[in-house]
């Protein structure tokens, strides 16, 4: 017999950051299963207006991991229990900068991570997801 482990949705603190249900899309921002927090990928949404941050990509790239570190916060976990990331940038040519700043958010033993690049939606030049463990 195998064990059955909870699930529950994940919502930010910060209503305006819950892109998915302001843009009516068919997913949620996280899911919490048992000790995991799966995370949906994340774009630069300004946590102020929630409009899109289309400035250079260090910025969109500060701007979404400081959006996943919200998320993470609102369900009980942090950066430092982030063990995969999945980043995606529009343009290769910006994996140099988008390491420059991922540096500030993981500068000791950073989490497992997997970074391509491909066409984004709504000209973001960043997508990130992660899975972290809650605390």
């Amino acid at each position: 017999m195998t064990e059955k482990l909870s699930r529950s949705t994940i919502q930010p603190k910060n209503p305006v950051l819950n892109v998915s249900r302001s843009a009516n899309l068919p997913h949620v921002p996280g899911i919490r299963i048992g000790d995991y927090l799966f995370l949906s990928g994340m774009g630069p949404t300004d946590p102020n207006t929630g409009g899109r941050n289309h400035g250079p990509i260090g910025e969109q790239v500060r701007t979404t991991l400081n959006n996943v570190k919200h998320m993470l916060e609102s369900a009980g976990s942090s950066l430092e229990r982030v063990v995969k990331v999945h980043v995606v940038l529009a343009d290769i040519s910006h994996m140099d900068e988008m390491d420059r700043v991922y540096r500030e958010f993981f500068p000791v033993n950073p989490p497992a991570r997997t970074a391509w690049s491909m066409q984004l939606r709504f000209g973001n030049g960043c997508e990130i997801e992660c899975l972290a463990l809650v605390d």
